[in-house]
């Protein structure tokens, strides 16, 4: 969208003498004839006032960039372009949407924001956000789940950035200071980098989080057709089902918080380099990883639990945590590379209730394992999101 100078000043949230004295420092370029401001004027008005409201002149930056020691061009990458604003205050938006403002505030407060007030101006996206939380409530979800489901968005997009931003740091602009790069020449550098890449990254994000929605959806639409198969006595003819087990590292999130993302990062490396050569010298196959654990499919029962066994003692000498493994064994289905079905949904809870050391089973991975290792029975247990309790058993080496 273009502007004039007014309409620069209202979406820039400034006053307009402010906008005259940046273009009379030469901050701003003068528009003539028909030339109007874009979003680009927009955000390098924002930074410009925000390093103002910290006590850093704009006459002083620009004193520093005629003098060729500092460029302002970061204020120009695409990550400093938003939308314009919407000519609507929050109060207009929660009575056309019908929803309060403190509800509003809660939202942003979710999103890890500043909650605003009645007068303040929305931006783009709030209107939409506002539809999405009223969609889950009108569908029966209660505020306070949808709310919490928004801030798992906000907090998993805020790690993404953070780390997108952390990789930057140390792995190109550091070494770029190194060689001798002035402030400058790193300044302009991430101007041009930031062109290059930034639409590449969201659409890659945007990609993944489809393709992770698919799976998800699929393994939803699946269970239901699972129940109306086990209610039909269906599952019992499958003459040989396969294992699936999952692993977990235990206290994977407390150590991430406590050592930060590159130590995490590490961790993951080195699980994923052991579990893998372990699945595959059994038998068996990786089929997802969750960043603190895998899922894999294993065509015989033994083979799981074994490799099970293997991977929880070789964490020690391999410098991970403590691993703990869950195993069920059922039918599944395959689509787009990955496995679906309620086999996979009771691994996954199996493993949920491990704890440091232990390798879990089922009844029916214990039934189809053989001699090959010896079980000690742990009794019912209530799993969530399971019906009723199941008979779960620690997997041991035979003597």
């Amino acid at each position: 969208m273009h502007r004039s100078v007014e309409e620069l000043a209202i979406q820039a949230e400034v006053s307009l003498d402010y906008i005259l004295r940046l273009i009379e420092l030469g901050a701003l370029e003068p528009k003539r004839g028909d030339a109007m401001y874009g979003s680009r004027d927009v955000g390098r008005v924002r930074i410009l006032h925000a390093w103002e409201a910290a006590g850093l002149a704009t006459e002083d930056v620009m004193e520093l960039v005629r003098a060729g020691e500092l460029s302002i061009s970061w204020l120009d990458a695409p990550v400093m372009v938003r939308a314009a604003r919407p000519d609507v205050t929050f109060e207009q938006l929660c009575a056309e949407a019908g929803v309060p403002l403190t509800t509003i505030r809660s939202l942003y407060e979710a999103l890890g924001f500043a909650p605003p007030e009645a007068t303040h101006r929305t931006r783009a996206g709030d209107r939409e956000l506002v539809e999405l939380l009223k969609a889950f409530m009108a569908a029966g979800a209660s505020e306070g789940p949808t709310l919490r489901l928004l801030r798992v968005y906000a907090d998993s997009l805020r790690r993404i950035t953070k780390a997108e931003g952390e990789l930057y740091e140390s792995e190109i602009e550091e070494p770029l200071r190194r060689s001798g790069h002035s402030e400058r020449e790193l300044i302009d550098f991430g101007a041009r980098f930031g062109s290059g890449v930034i639409a590449q990254l969201e659409r890659t994000i945007l990609d993944i989080y489809h393709r992770h929605r698919e799976h998800v959806w699929i393994e939803h639409s699946i269970n239901h057709a699972e129940v109306a198969l086990e209610r039909a006595g269906l599952f019992e003819k499958v003459a040989k089902p396969p294992a699936i087990c999952f692993v977990d590292l235990t206290g994977y999130t407390r150590l991430t918080e406590e050592r930060g993302d590159e130590f995490a990062a590490e961790l993951a490396s080195n699980l994923a380099s052991l579990v893998e050569d372990i699945s595959r010298r059994r038998g068996g196959r990786p089929i997802r990883w969750l960043g603190d654990g895998g899922m894999f499919h294993f065509k015989e029962p033994v083979a799981a639990v074994l490799a099970g066994l293997d991977m929880v003692e070789s964490a020690p000498d391999a410098g991970l945590p403590p691993m703990h493994v869950g195993i069920h064994t059922g039918p599944v289905i395959f689509q787009d590379g990955d496995v679906y079905g309620r086999t996979v949904n009771l691994a996954s809870r199996i493993a949920s209730h491990a704890t440091a050391g232990d390798v879990l089973a089922s009844e029916e991975t214990v039934r189809r394992s053989g001699r090959e290792v010896h079980f000690e029975p742990i009794g019912p247990v209530a799993l969530k999101g399971v019906d009723q309790p199941i008979d779960l058993f620690q997997a041991l080496r035979a003597d």
